[in-house]
């Protein structure tokens, strides 16, 4: 059980580093609510392909 656990963590420790270099080279338009400005970011895998926020680090994972 504990190999399959810190199998698990490496896996997604390998996604986030991934997904960081990623983010370096994709922006895409934000627009945190209906009346706010819109503005560039940085986007990730997630952002780019599910459409869900997770603003973590000034980049939108």
């Amino acid at each position: 059980m504990k190999d399959i656990f810190i199998g698990l963590v490496i896996i997604a420790v390998a996604f986030l580093v991934i997904d960081f270099i990623y983010t370096e080279k994709n922006t895409c338009v934000v627009q945190e609510c209906s009346g706010c400005a819109i503005e560039e970011a940085k986007c990730g895998f997630i952002k780019n392909q599910f459409d869900i926020n997770i603003n973590l680090f000034g980049r939108y994972w």
